[in-house]
């Protein structure tokens, strides 16, 4: 079926223009039959806000009309409630653009890429980190009992960020028939809402706030929950795990020493054992600002050294640290963090972003204080609440192309 045109709402495979709506509202169960035929356009992917040109007819035609809809009460049952239909039907065009713009095929966001995503209903989430401790015995003779593996118990605290947005539909708008506006307005929302969660994500996992000097947070890290900074060029800073800190100074992305450099740093960090960990280099990430996306590109793809001749690229697609494609990351918010910090690591081991709530939608209409106070017909809010910590500190390098934290300068 072609896309749904001006007044149009699918049924059965056929088209019924505003007449057709009129005839089926008048009957008993018409509401309700209205609402399904036009979700089940939605679901489809055939409706959406902008196929709504004549938003005066459809919020005229709705008028005093009601339908059943399902919402969670406090203590997270369903339950059934009675409520006028066209802010449901606009809510369900709205639902389906925060659908299309977070859809996982879809989203192109790069915090997503850094993070594992995980939910928690709590405010304050502790993570108990629970690392093996070896005896080192390389040998059990026979009949000697076999060591235990003992265990010390760290954790580390997420906590919760609660956000939103609200949009308002006047009733003059709709009158007007101002569709342009209308629709912009509703396809907004979850861009907006992207855009806060992925500014949300880079902050954290770059320690935006936490690792610059003379800082109070919020920080990233929070073991035993105290707040600290987890980027620094001291050794054995944060922690032991760290011997050569988790910082590069003087290390801007110029060529492939400085990946050579990072990941010197990255490979003498240390288990709770106080060993040297193994990590893939299939999971390695390199996360550049936009500004020297380009050079990076042309480091970690030629084979050979650029600006050398017939030089084999350790760090090119034939080399020994190869880094896979869609392990370099960059976006131009990362810019407004820092021009020149980039970073080096296995983020997703070593970052966690909560969900205390999920994206959550209401819509309110008419019977409501603000079409009495302001003619709003139709409003629409959705929520959400994330955080991200670390859960340790000896995955990630941070490189500066000079000794002072990036957000200090």
């Amino acid at each position: 079926m072609a896309k749904i045109q001006i007044n149009m709402v699918p049924i059965t495979g056929k088209d019924i223009s505003f007449a057709g709506m009129r005839n089926l509202l008048k009957q008993k169960n018409g509401p309700a039959t209205f609402q399904e035929k036009f979700n089940a356009g939605i679901e489809s992917g055939k409706l959406r806000a902008a196929d709504i040109k004549d938003w005066k007819t459809l919020y005229s035609m709705c008028g005093d009309k009601r339908v059943n809809v399902e919402m969670p009460d406090a203590a997270g049952n369903m339950r059934a409630i009675t409520t006028p239909m066209f802010p449901v039907l606009t809510g369900s065009l709205l639902v389906a653009a925060m659908n299309d713009r977070f859809a996982d095929d879809k989203m192109e966001t790069v915090g997503q890429k850094l993070v594992t995503d995980f939910e928690d209903n709590k405010k304050i989430t502790t993570i108990a980190d629970i690392h093996d401790i070896d005896k080192n015995v390389e040998e059990v003779k026979e009949g000697d009992d076999f060591p235990e593996i003992g265990s010390a118990e760290e954790s580390v605290q997420i906590g919760h960020k609660r956000n939103g947005r609200v949009v308002k539909i006047t009733a003059e708008a709709i009158e007007e028939n101002d569709a342009n506006d209308i629709v912009t307005r509703i396809n907004t929302l979850p861009e907006i809402a992207e855009d806060i969660i992925e500014e949300l994500t880079l902050k954290r996992v770059t320690d935006y706030y936490g690792s610059r000097s003379g800082t109070t947070g919020p920080y990233v890290y929070k073991p035993d929950g105290t707040g600290t900074a987890i980027f620094s060029a001291t050794a054995n800073t944060p922690g032991t795990r760290a011997p050569s800190g988790t910082r590069k100074n003087s290390n801007a992305f110029v060529n492939a020493t400085d990946l050579d450099a990072a990941d010197l740093v990255l490979r003498v960090m240390l288990n709770a054992s106080s060993k040297k960990m193994f990590i893939p280099q299939s999971r390695i990430q390199v996360v550049v600002p936009y500004q020297i996306l380009r050079k990076a590109l042309t480091v970690l793809a030629s084979p050979l050294l650029p600006g050398s001749v017939n030089e084999h690229n350790n760090w090119g697609k034939e080399g020994r640290f190869f880094i896979l494609p869609e392990n370099i990351i960059s976006s131009p918010k990362l810019d407004d963090l820092s021009t020149s910090a980039w970073y080096y690591g296995d983020f997703k081991r070593q970052y966690r972003r909560k969900w205390k709530l999920r994206m959550e939608f209401v819509s309110l209409g008419m019977e409501t204080q603000a079409y009495l106070s302001s003619r709003i017909a139709a409003q629409f809010r959705v929520a959400f609440d994330c955080e991200i910590g670390a859960v340790d500190y000896n995955r990630v390098v941070q490189c500066l192309s000079a000794e002072t934290a990036p957000y200090d300068e």
